[in-house]
């Protein structure tokens, strides 16, 4: 028997017209088999892709979470130089191998609170950080608080 006779090579029909019998019966259960495999890959797939859309798109939340949060503290307004205080930038201090930040005073508070809670399990390293930040002062240029060159 050939494919194009409707069955699989070599099979051999038992009895009777094309199609009927138990050469019949057996490629039903092969056509059933495969699409029960071909079923169950294309669900893992999904599964998979699903899963994968999912993390992305709540990586992307976290970055975008992280970069709005001190963007919205920084831009608060100031008058003088004293309304802007240092702050720890990310996790880590000037200390240990971190960075500084300049916030107004009157947002500091919320912002250590925040810093505080995201930063819980985070590590540092036992190193004197060389970021220029550390060596800044914070002052208010344009009603923004900055860090600059110490006069």
């Amino acid at each position: 028997m050939s494919l194009s006779d409707g069955g699989l090579p070599g099979e051999e029909r038992s009895r009777g017209r094309a199609g009927s019998g138990p050469c019949r019966a057996r490629l039903l259960c092969m056509r059933k088999r495969v699409l029960e495999r071909n079923g169950a890959l294309i669900l893992i797939s999904l599964l998979a892709v699903g899963l994968g859309w999912s993390l992305l798109a709540e990586a992307k939340a976290r970055r975008s979470h992280r970069r709005s949060a001190p963007a919205a503290t920084a831009a608060a307004d100031c008058k003088v130089d004293r309304d802007c205080a240092l702050v720890v930038d990310d996790c880590c201090p000037c200390s240990q191998g971190g960075k500084q930040r300049s916030v107004p005073k009157k947002g500091k508070d919320a912002y250590e609170k925040a810093r505080k809670k995201r930063c819980a399990g985070t590590m540092c390293t036992e190193m004197m950080s060389e970021d220029p930040s550390c060596s800044q002062v914070p002052f208010c240029g344009a009603g923004i608080c900055e860090l600059g060159a110490a006069p």
